[in-house]
């Protein structure tokens, strides 16, 4: 994705995060597509966050990353350790294709995936033999996870435990979208590497995540280069405010004279 400062030769992670919130309408309005397409949620974000970088990039051929919980047998689930693994998402967000057949698309990519789920990343990037950069991270350069665990507060044998919030000042990769449902509605935290983007930049890119999700949940068969990021405003200003380029000069001035006064 365009950067807005030259990316540094060896990679950074000072990071920073926003967050905003799909509403209850919204959220809702998700949930049914994947109850009427046999996904899931998290499919329908993942496919919607492709897009959007598809439109951000001008690219048709997209791959993120996401972590998986590596607890795939009922004899591990209860034990304590790290057993996450990540994936590579590839898929190929072409503007012909509706977002229906689209995400049907996203979601063989990420069954085959969760099939192959206890193979190691490490090894995987060892065996593509991927030409290592300094500057970034191998295979791709974004993440994305849907979070539905339950984050209440809980007690074990007279000790309790609530959820403790914390401000990420790091950011392993370019840009991490991390989804939580909380009740009605989804909460969404963007993570962003402060080396090669603004607030302004990260802030923007989740207005229009939000709205390509509401444009996608009130018409499903909408080919994907038809979908709108865009509000009302942000169309009158590139239409309208940045073409207004007109501008007055004397009339009996020298072309010359209007220069060397410029």
């Amino acid at each position: 994705m365009p950067t807005d400062y030259p990316r540094p030769a060896v990679q950074s992670f000072k990071g920073d995060q926003i967050q905003f919130v799909l509403d209850g309408e919204l959220s809702a309005g998700l949930n049914r597509i994947a109850a009427e397409t046999g996904t899931t949620l998290y499919m329908v974000l993942l496919a919607g966050y492709n897009v959007l970088l598809s439109k951000y990039t001008g690219q048709e051929d997209i791959v993120v990353g996401t972590p998986i919980a590596g607890r795939p047998h009922a004899d591990v689930e209860n034990i304590i350790g790290m057993f996450v693994n990540t994936l590579a998402m590839r898929s190929r967000p072409a503007g012909e294709k509706t977002f229906t057949a689209y995400l049907q698309e996203v979601k063989e990519v990420a069954l085959q995936a969760y099939e192959h789920q206890e193979y190691p990343f490490e090894e995987l990037v060892e065996k593509l033999n991927v030409r290592r950069d300094l500057s970034r991270n191998p295979i791709f350069d974004t993440m994305f996870s849907l979070q539905n665990m339950s984050e209440e507060e809980t007690e074990i044998e007279e000790m309790r435990f609530s959820p403790y919030g914390f401000e990420h000042s790091a950011s392993k990769f370019d840009m991490s979208l991390t989804a939580v449902e909380t009740g009605r509605e989804i909460g969404l935290s963007l993570s962003y590497c402060t080396a090669i983007y603004t607030k302004e930049t990260a802030e923007r890119l989740g207005r229009h995540y939000v709205a390509l999700l509401r444009d996608i949940s009130s018409q499903t068969e909408k080919q994907l280069k038809a979908i709108e990021l865009l509000s009302a405003e942000e169309k009158r200003q590139l239409l309208h405010a940045f073409n207004d380029t007109k501008v007055s000069y004397p009339r009996i001035k020298r072309f010359t004279g209007c220069l060397k006064n410029r």
